[in-house]
């Protein structure tokens, strides 16, 4: 059993050891083999949610969007709801929310998917959707020319549908839609249901609080090197 395992915890992300990120940098996420971790079936269809090229672009998108919003908070700031600017000011808060996206990026790399477990992942998945057109291919070419192609690669739409909350997608436009459940992606394309009735989505102090609080979940963004 992990040392975490045996503590006593209150299910928020905020008493979880940080990832140490620059080592995962450095070690480039042990090399994930994009087309394993995201197979295809027969007939050339992803078998889950997301293709082995949408993944590991997903991947290299949130990685730049951590880049840029730790050399500028701002950048970050700007693609979160108005109402959590005045919680984003604080440096603990901030942190988190990075460490959001910190986790997303190493169960992709796990081959989870975008699984959120907390309201800030799923709020940053928001944050990497919304430039997921913008960015492009070019830049990532030399990571995906080797993978299969598939019609699924480019279709957004169906990721924004089955991955992006849509309680949380309200806030960005000032709804108050918390203490309410709704569908989230839990990977594999399966659409499951969120436990946002555990948290306000309008209280940003409970944005880490994890919707499964066991040691399985919330050590699942570990990235074994």
């Amino acid at each position: 059993m992990s040392t975490f395992a045996a503590k006593r915890y209150d299910g928020t992300y905020m008493q979880v050891p940080k990832i140490e990120w620059n080592v995962l940098l450095e070690a480039n996420f042990g090399n994930p083999d994009w087309e394993a971790l995201y197979p295809l079936n027969k007939s050339g269809a992803p078998m889950g949610l997301l293709p082995p090229r949408l993944a590991c672009k997903l991947f290299h998108d949130a990685l730049l969007v951590i880049k840029k919003s730790e050399e500028n908070p701002k950048f970050l700031q700007d693609r979160l709801p108005e109402m959590s600017h005045k919680a984003y000011k604080k440096k603990q808060w901030r942190k988190q929310m990075l460490e959001c996206g910190k986790r997303l990026v190493c169960r992709l790399a796990n081959g989870k998917g975008l699984v959120p477990n907390c309201i800030g992942e799923d709020a940053f998945i928001h944050v990497i959707l919304r430039d997921l057109f913008e960015l492009g291919w070019r830049r990532i070419a030399q990571f995906v020319e080797h993978l299969p192609e598939t019609d699924k690669d480019k279709d957004y739409a169906r990721i924004a549908r089955l991955a992006a909350n849509d309680d949380v997608a309200c806030l960005y436009r000032g709804g108050e839609e918390g203490n309410k459940e709704t569908k989230a992606s839990k990977g594999g394309g399966a659409a499951g249901k969120s436990k946002l009735s555990a948290t306000s989505l309008n209280d940003c102090k409970g944005w880490y609080h994890a919707y499964e609080n066991d040691p399985v979940h919330m050590l699942d963004h570990t990235v074994t090197l």
